[in-house]
């Protein structure tokens, strides 16, 4: 009777334990699920969206402030790839990866890792800070300094810059639906056309090649649509395999994954191309995946994006990029970087931490190495492009920025709503 009674007791424990274990666990995931839908529902709220006819009042100034909690909270890791691989698409054009190779700043694994660096500055400085800002209407203003020379010789045509900004806008939205978590609302597709179309008038790209330019558009939604409709047109149109175009991307994936074993690395290639899509993948002339590789890829993306759902808890600390603010000389650092530290300050964590270990055991450079060789005492926005034109083109902006100021700051860049 007494071991009949011990065994009924230790059973009732077990029952009490899995129940009250099971409680926490459903607890826990009713928590993630309240939690990570949080932003989404509330950023209609926050910006007054109640429906579509109000996502023609959305400024730019309200769409960055959208796309930045995208960026630095709900989607870090995936947002920010996609950004620098938009860049990698326009390179299956052989006219773009042709200019880009004459400029002769990717003659060097060292040459080409600062002009990504520049690139992603500035690309960074406009997209993190408000377009009413003069921090992003400075960076604006530089690039349409170092684009104007071969804007004006015809070397970069209209349709280029329509293009990259299509893809700009465009795959950050495709990468997060295809691989993410969840996908992005109307209201947030809407902050990317809006967004992408302000910079566009910033840097004086003439949209009037787009079908939709004859009746204008009512909102960035529409914009969207219309130019990635126009974008893929002109990748069927323009997006051939070129040798030019192999040699642009296999120079950035080399450099992505310095100093990796090659049989590691080959693994670059097939990431490349399983994102890329079979247009590109074929216009940059890669070998497709295997199809175990494909495989192996879509399984690891549906863990993650299961486990993400319904497993963790969502950020609550941004995921800064660049500096917040400058320093006490007016210069800003870069919290990230590819392969060469440009514009990193070489701070314990990332002179000793994990990851600085990692590059060492790869001979691979980390902040502080070589002295001032990779700038740690960080940028001005001013100063930012080739060794060239470092000093050079501040009567340039000075001029641009009294533009883009007339342009409206962080307004909304459509007349529908400028009428409204």
């Amino acid at each position: 009777m007494i071991f009949f009674l011990l065994l009924l007791t230790l059973v009732l424990k077990l029952v009490h334990s899995r129940v009250v274990g099971a409680l926490i666990i459903a607890s826990y995931v009713l928590l993630v699920r309240l939690l990570r839908y949080r932003r989404a529902t509330a950023i209609p709220l926050k910006h007054g969206i109640h429906s579509r006819a109000d996502f023609a009042t959305m400024t730019a100034d309200q769409a960055q402030d959208i796309l930045k909690d995208l960026v630095e909270l709900e989607f870090p890791k995936l947002m920010g790839i996609s950004l620098v691989f938009a860049l990698f698409r326009t390179y299956g054009i052989p006219e773009i990866s042709t200019l880009l190779t004459a400029t002769g700043e990717l003659s060097s694994p060292e040459t080409t890792s600062k002009r990504t660096a520049d690139t992603g500055m500035l690309l960074l400085e406009f997209c993190l800070n408000k377009p009413s800002s003069d921090r992003a209407m400075e960076a604006i203003a530089r690039m349409n300094f170092l684009h104007s020379r071969y804007i004006k010789s015809g070397k970069i045509r209209n349709s280029d810059m329509v293009f990259t900004l299509a893809v700009l806008a465009s795959e950050p939205v495709r990468w997060v639906n295809m691989y993410e978590w969840r996908r992005l609302t109307d209201v947030e597709v809407c902050a990317s056309g809006t967004f992408w179309k302000s910079m566009g008038d910033r840097m004086g790209v003439d949209f009037s090649i787009l079908p939709g330019a004859v009746n204008g558009w009512r909102d960035g939604l529409e914009w969207y649509a219309d130019v990635t409709a126009w974008a893929e047109q002109h990748e069927e149109a323009q997006m051939k395999p070129a040798r030019i175009n192999n040699r642009m991307v296999s120079g950035y994936v080399d450099l992505i994954f310095l100093n990796i074993p090659q049989r590691i690395g080959l693994f670059g290639k097939y990431i490349v191309a399983f994102v890329g899509g079979e247009r590109w993948t074929k216009a940059v002339m890669f070998d497709p995946p295997p199809i175990a590789f494909r495989g192996m890829a879509i399984a690891l993306l549906s863990v993650r994006r299961f486990a993400l759902r319904y497993l963790f808890l969502p950020r609550f600390v941004r995921n800064h990029y660049i500096s917040p603010k400058s320093d006490a000389n007016g210069r800003y650092s870069a919290r990230e970087y590819l392969s060469h530290p440009w514009y990193v300050q070489p701070t314990f964590e990332r002179r000793w931490g994990l990851r600085a270990w990692a590059s060492r055991l790869l001979r691979r450079k980390v902040p502080g190495d070589d002295g001032n060789k990779y700038l740690p005492e960080g940028y001005m926005v001013k100063e930012l492009g080739p060794n060239s034109v470092v000093g050079k083109g501040q009567e340039f902006m000075d001029e641009d920025l009294i533009r883009i100021r007339e342009l409206g700051g962080g307004s909304c860049p459509f007349a529908a709503c400028r009428k409204a």
